[in-house]
C-alpha cells in the first residue's frame, strides 16, 4: 500500500517511546493486547471477541477516533484502506495523565472495585507510558491519518469511553480477582525481569558468555519496564542500573575495585552519551567486557593472601614483585608464601610473575611503537636480555622477532 513505508516508521517511534500498537483484522486474534488483559483479569462476563468486534465495526471510514475508557487509559484508532479486507491500526493502551498512588484508590473507588486489587493496578499502570504532549502526539497521528487516506478532509471523533467498557460491579469480578492473595499477571512481567537479571549476573558472575547468548538471543535487548515518558532518558536510567549489577557481579566473583571502577566508569560515560534506545551494542559490550573481566581477573577460589599477592602482581607489574618483597608486603614468611602459592595456582611465584610480565608486553607490542627495552622496563625488567629470555619462554620467539611478525602486512 502506498502508505506502508510511513504506517511502519509511525509505529517505531511509538514502539520506541513503549507505546503498543497492533493492526487487527478478522477473526482478531490476540486481542488481549488491546488492554493488556486487564479486563479479562478482573470481569468473569468479559466476552474480549465479542467487544473488540463490537468496537472495530463502529469504527467507520476516513475516522480517526480518540477515546479515553473508564482506566483513564487512551487509545486511538483508524480503518485501514484496503480492498480485499477490513484492516484496524489500534495505537495504546497509553495516558494524558500521570497516574499515581491517588489515581488507583481513585479508580478503585469509581469502579467498586476491592481493595487489595491495588497492586494489580500499580503494576498495570507501571507498565503503560503518559504522554506528556497530547497535542504533538496528535499532530502526528493527524499527520499519518493525512497520509493513509490521501485527503485532509477526514473526520476526528473524540469518544469518552469505549464499547469495550462494561457494567462494573462487584458481582462481575472474576473468582481470581475476589481473593485475597492475588497474583496479576502483569506482576509475572516484573518477576520474571529480575529473574532475568538474576541470571545475567549469575552468568558475568562466572564469566559464562555461552550462558549470556541462551539467555539474551542475538537479536534481543535487555529487558526493562519503562517508567518515564522520556524513553531515551528512562533506557540511560536502566543502563546505569544494568552498569551496576554487571559491577556488582563481577565484584562477587573477587575482582578487584581497581578494575571494577575502570571498567563501570567507561561504561557510564558511553551511556550518557547514548543518543538512541534501538541499538543493542552497548549492552551486549558491557556482557562481553564484564564477563572478560571475571575470567582474566578473577581471583575467588584462591585464600585471602594469595588473593591479595595476585591482586598486588597484576595491578603492579613495574614495581619489585619478588618473593622477598611480597612476603614482607604481607607478613609471611617467604617459603610459606612461596609453598602456598605453588599448590593454589600451579605455578612458582617467580613463573606466574613472568608470564604476567610477558602477557602484558604483548599487549604493549600490539597497541604501541615503544622501544622494545621501554617496553620491557614497563613491565618492570630493566635487563633486555633477561627480558628478551622469558619472552622467548613464553611465546617461543624473541620480542623483536614477534613485532617483525605482527608489523609484516598480510600478502
Amino acid at each position: 500500500m502506498h502508505y506502508d513505508s510511513v504506517l511502519a516508521y509511525v509505529r517505531k517511534i511509538l514502539k520506541n517511546n513503549h507505546i503498543p500498537t497492533a493492526i487487527y483484522e478478522e477473526p482478531f486474534e490476540l486481542i488481549e493486547l488491546l488492554d493488556n488483559g486487564l479486563r479479562e483479569s478482573l470481569l468473569a462476563n468479559f466476552d474480549k471477541d465479542e467487544c473488540i468486534s463490537i468496537f472495530l465495526e463502529n469504527c467507520k471510514e476516513n475516522t480517526l477516533y480518540y477515546f479515553t475508557d473508564e482506566y483513564y487509559c487512551s487509545y486511538a484508532c483508524m480503518q485501514l484502506p484496503n480492498a480485499q479486507k477490513k484492516q484496524y491500526f489500534v495505537i495504546g493502551p497509553f495516558t494524558y495523565i500521570d497516574i499515581n498512588q491517588k489515581n488507583y484508590y481513585k479508580i478503585l473507588e469509581e469502579l467498586e472495585l476491592p481493595s487489595h486489587l491495588l497492586p494489580l493496578m500499580e503494576t498495570y499502570y507501571y507498565n503503560i507510558t503518559f504522554i506528556r504532549s497530547e497535542a504533538d502526539f496528535k499532530n502526528m497521528i493527524g499527520t499519518l491519518a493525512e497520509t493513509i487516506w490521501q485527503d485532509t478532509n477526514y473526520t476526528v471523533s473524540v469518544i469518552n469511553g469505549s464499547p469495550l467498557n462494561m457494567p462494573y460491579s462487584r458481582d462481575f469480578i472474576t473468582e481470581s480477582a475476589k481473593a485475597p492473595y492475588l497474583m496479576p499477571t502483569n506482576l509475572k512481567v516484573v518477576e520474571e525481569r529480575y529473574e532475568f537479571e538474576n541470571q545475567i549476573m549469575q552468568a558475568v558472575s562466572q564469566g559464562n558468555l555461552a550462558m549470556i547468548s541462551q539467555i539474551l538471543p542475538k537479536d534481543e535487548g535487555i529487558r526493562y519496564i519503562p517508567r518515564l515518558a522520556d524513553s531515551l532518558r528512562d533506557y540511560k536510567n536502566y543502563m546505569v542500573v544494568f552498569n551496576t549489577l554487571l559491577r556488582k557481579a563481577a565484584e562477587h566473583s573477587a575482582v578487584h575495585p581497581a578494575y571494577l571502577d575502570r571498567i563501570s566508569t567507561k561504561f557510564a560515560q558511553k551511556i550518557e552519551a547514548l543518543t538512541t534506545v534501538t541499538d543493542h551494542n552497548l549492552e551486549r559490550e558491557m556482557l562481553h567486557r564484564y564477563c572478560l573481566l571475571v575470567r582474566n581477573h578473577s581471583v575467588k577460589g584462591y585464600s585471602p593472601v594469595i588473593q591479595k599477592v595476585i591482586n598486588q602482581i597484576n595491578l603492579n607489574l613495574a614495581s619489585d614483585l619478588g618473593l622477598k618483597t611480597l612476603s614482607e608486603m604481607f607478613n609471611i614468611s617467604a617459603g610459606y608464601l612461596s609453598t602456598l602459592f605453588k599448590k593454589e595456582t600451579g605455578m612458582t611465584l617467580t613463573d606466574y610473575v613472568n608470564k604476567k610480565r610477558v602477557e602484558h608486553a604483548i599487549f604493549l607490542l600490539n597497541t604501541t611503537h615503544l622501544q622494545i627495552q621501554v617496553v620491557a622496563s614497563y613491565c618492570g625488567i630493566q635487563d633486555i636480555n633477561y627480558f628478551t629470555r622469558i619472552f622467548k619462554k613464553f611465546c617461543g620467539m624473541t620480542p623483536k622477532k614477534y613485532r617483525d611478525l605482527i608489523s609484516k602486512p598480510l600478502s
